[in-house]
């Protein structure tokens, strides 16, 4: 079994700042939240840190051996698409809690890209340096054997 990596509140919070403080110079006009773990974070994001900018989501299930140490997606299912919030033209900065395989931020930025945005930042608190895709800012690179539990789920996982 994997070690497990534990994070709290204050931790998630010290994270998203990070974030921020790389994104000083990157013009955001919209959030699009991988849903569910970009979604407390777009969150975060928006309402302390982006003057309320407007967040949307998109739902994507990674099909795999979840649970299990050293696992890897083998495909992406779309679960809820993007909503009819216009993208064209929009600088958007798509978040997610971790890029562990790499496989839903890899189809968000392809289903995003279809809506021809003027600018497309990746973003995740933290990434694995096995995912097959790489955000352009995270907060902590995370060792690849370790099982991560963020505070909006169960401890149990």
């Amino acid at each position: 079994m994997a070690d497990k990596l534990i994070f709290s509140w204050q931790d998630i919070e010290a994270d998203c700042k990070n974030l921020i403080n790389q994104l000083k110079n990157t013009p955001i006009d919209l959030i699009v939240a991988i849903t569910k773990g970009g979604l407390p974070i777009a969150t975060i994001l928006s309402n302390k840190y982006l003057n309320d900018t407007h967040i949307i989501t998109l739902q994507l299930e990674e099909i795999s051996n979840k649970g299990q140490a050293n696992y890897q997606a083998n495909k992406v299912k779309l679960i809820s698409p993007l909503n009819t919030y216009p993208i064209k033209n929009k600088n958007v900065l798509l978040i997610d809690d971790v890029a562990d395989s790499g496989s839903s931020l890899k189809e968000a930025i392809k289903l995003i890209n279809k809506h021809q945005p003027a600018k497309l930042t990746t973003a995740t608190l933290h990434y694995k340096p096995r995912s097959h895709t790489k955000p352009d800012i995270f907060s902590q690179k995370i060792e690849n054997d370790v099982w991560i539990v963020y505070p909006w789920e169960p401890t149990s996982t």
